[in-house]
């Protein structure tokens, strides 16, 4: 299942943004977005039958004609995940679709760093979804705060999920993402929130990047009775941006994409992706990757293998 990146133009400044790479900010909207006719040609590439369409950017909303495109989207049979920082109100005005076949990841920082108009935005949006939506956090330091998300949560009356996302370096950019050493720490917090969530019936579902080895086994038995939905991969996720240029993944965005009308099938841009980085994810992101149980019979990947990438490349930086 691809993402699309609707347009580049975001109206957030998230200092650990995994787009960092095609992200431009400011109060214009650029001209690189997603044409109706690369749109046409992306879903030549999928089946509306086992497919989901999942829209990002950027701020996907910020595209000129967003609600037409989700609209389009839809009528052709698809199911639709919206990704987005909540903080405008075009999210509102899609219409014509099914509720049943829409859903929308909401990524919610601290309040702190918002503006009160964008608080305002995200907690409408909120309340008109309610349970198609769902909360996204990325950890970015090892002392995060979950309060917040649980009250969102509990007030707006939102889906009882929350995507779960570890940060993760970009390749040749300068990013906020968690160093080696603030992981475990990290981790054990995270098993902290997801005790403290699973009191209100609220689970977390990981996405990709974690390591099984951030945790013991005893909490990953905490973590499965609290409802926690397990994610251990790395695989070739598929960006694909206007001029139809596709990415491993936006970590890797910065690096050249391949076109897609290049490919006759999704599978082979995979393929692709996967043979160009496999000298690297075969190592993990340590050492005790090579004798790991978990990553020899693959039910872990290692991490992210951007990660590794910067393992084997001293001369990458961290923010």
């Amino acid at each position: 299942m691809p993402n699309l990146l609707l347009t580049n133009f975001c109206n957030r400044s998230c200092p650990y943004c995994f787009a960092l790479a095609q992200v431009r900010t400011g109060t214009t909207r650029p001209n690189w977005e997603m044409s109706r006719e690369e749109l046409t040609v992306v879903l030549g590439y999928l089946d509306p039958r086992w497919d989901m369409v999942s829209l990002l950017g950027g701020e996907p909303t910020l595209h000129s004609r967003f609600p037409e495109v989700v609209k389009e989207i839809a009528d052709k049979g698809y199911r639709i995940k919206i990704f987005t920082n909540g903080a405008t109100p075009y999210l509102r005005r899609i219409q014509g679709v099914n509720p049943l076949e829409l859903n929308i990841i909401l990524n919610l920082n601290h309040p702190d760093t918002y503006s009160r108009s964008e608080w305002e935005q995200i907690e409408a949006n909120c309340r008109h979804f309610g349970r198609r939506l769902s909360l996204s956090f990325n950890i970015y330091r090892p002392d995060f705060s979950w309060e917040y998300l649980k009250k969102a949560i509990l007030d707006w009356d939102l889906d009882r999920l929350v995507r779960l996302g570890l940060t993760q370096p970009i390749k040749g950019m300068s990013n906020a993402y968690l160093m080696e050493e603030d992981l475990r720490p990290a981790s054990v917090r995270l098993v902290r929130m997801a005790e403290d969530l699973a009191l209100d019936g609220i689970s977390l579902g990981f996405d990709c990047g974690f390591r099984t080895c951030l945790f013991t086994v005893e909490e990953r038995g905490i973590l499965a009775e609290c409802g926690a939905r397990f994610l251990f991969g790395c695989q070739p996720v598929l960006d694909i941006g206007p001029d139809l240029i596709v990415w491993r993944c936006f970590p890797f965005s910065v690096e050249p994409g391949v076109k897609l009308t290049d490919y006759r099938t999704l599978a082979e841009v995979v393929d692709y992706f996967e043979k160009k980085w496999a000298h690297i994810s075969c190592s993990g992101n340590t050492a005790g990757c090579a004798w790991c149980d978990n990553f020899l019979c693959q039910s872990c990947r290692g991490g992210c293998l951007s990660r590794s990438v910067i393992l084997f490349s001293p001369e990458e930086t961290h923010a």
